[in-house]
C-alpha cells in the first residue's frame, strides 16, 4: 500500500502493497483468493520472495531473549510517551521490530486536518521521516495523537484510510478486504513474526459473516476504524459490524478487539 500524490492509498495491481506496504493495524494472513494469496506472501513489495512467517502466535524463542522497551529509553526520546501508552502494553513493545517509513505518510494522511500537531509530534519522537520506525515510536505517536484529538477522531482517521483506498481486482468483496488487512499489517512491519509484532487474523468465517481479531498493541479506537472503513467501502454488502466481548476488548484493558462482521453476500 502506497501512498499516491494527492494523499490517497494504492496498491499495485498484482495485490501487492507498493513501496514498502505501510499500515497502521493489519497484518498475518488468511486468503484472499488462492491467486491473491500466492501473492502476497510467495511475492514480496520489492518482488523478491518474501519469507514466510511462523504459522503459531506462539513464541519460538525464549522469552528472556525477547528485549523490550524500557520506560527510561521511551521517556528519554519523548517525556510522557511511555504515561500514555496503556499499561498492558507500555513494557511488551519489543525494541527490534521496526516498521515501513511509509507509515509516516499514512499517519500524515489520517491526521492531514492537524499538520501542525503531526508535525511537533514526530519532532518531539525524535522521528526522522523518510526512515524506518521503531516500532514502538510508531505506536506511541498513534496514542499521544489519540490522547490529544480524541477517541472519535481517532476513529474516523482509521475510517478515512480505509474508505478511500482503491482495492486491486482480486479483491473484490468485503471477506477479501478483510482478509487482506493481515497482510497489510505483515507488510507494514517489514514482516517481523506475528508473535512478536502483533496482527490482526481471521479466526472465523461464513458465506455471510466473518470473526476478526485485532491483536496490535496499536489504538483500539483506530482500528475500529479500519473496519468502519472497510465496512464503507464495501456498503453495497450492507456490511455491520460489533465489537464481541466489549469487557476483553483493548480499550477495556483487554490485549484483543474481536470484531463480528456481518454482511450480504456479494
Amino acid at each position: 500500500m502506497a501512498m499516491l500524490d494527492d494523499g490517497r492509498i494504492r496498491i499495485d495491481r498484482k495485490g501487492i502493497f507498493v513501496d514498502g506496504t505501510p499500515e497502521l493495524s493489519a497484518r498475518p494472513y488468511c486468503n484472499v483468493s488462492r491467486e491473491a494469496r500466492r501473492m502476497a506472501l510467495d511475492v514480496g513489495h520489492d518482488g523478491s520472495a518474501a519469507s514466510k512467517e511462523p504459522s503459531s502466535n506462539r513464541c519460538p524463542e525464549p522469552a528472556s531473549s525477547i528485549r523490550y522497551v524500557t520506560r527510561q529509553e521511551m521517556e528519554s526520546e519523548h517525556p510522557g510517551v511511555y504515561a500514555a501508552l496503556p499499561s498492558q502494553f507500555r513494557d511488551r513493545l519489543p525494541a527490534r521490530v521496526r516498521a515501513s517509513p511509509q507509515n509516516s505518510r499514512i499517519f500524515r494522511a489520517g491526521f492531514d486536518v492537524f499538520p501542525g500537531l503531526v508535525t511537533d509530534l514526530f519532532d518531539r519522537l525524535r522521528y526522522v521521516e523518510g526512515t524506518e520506525w521503531p516500532m514502538w515510536k510508531l505506536v506511541g505517536a498513534f496514542y499521544l495523537v489519540k490522547a490529544r484529538i480524541g477517541e472519535s477522531a481517532a476513529r474516523h482517521a482509521g475510517e478515512k484510510i480505509y474508505s478511500t483506498m482503491p482495492w486491486p481486482p482480486q479483491v473484490s468483496t468485503i471477506a477479501d478486504a478483510l482478509r487482506f488487512t493481515e497482510t497489510a499489517y505483515f507488510e507494514s512491519h517489514l514482516r517481523a513474526p506475528r508473535w512478536l509484532a502483533g496482527c490482526w487474523r481471521v479466526v472465523r468465517e461464513t458465506p455471510t459473516s466473518m470473526v476478526l481479531d485485532d491483536d496490535t498493541p496499536y489504538p483500539c479506537h483506530l482500528n475500529e476504524g479500519v473496519i468502519a472503513g472497510i465496512s464503507r467501502a464495501f456498503s453495497r454488502q450492507r456490511p455491520r459490524y460489533r465489537i464481541l466481548d466489549e469487557a476483553g476488548a483493548k480499550r477495556a484493558g483487554g490485549t484483543v478487539t474481536r470484531y463480528e462482521i456481518e454482511f450480504t453476500p456479494a
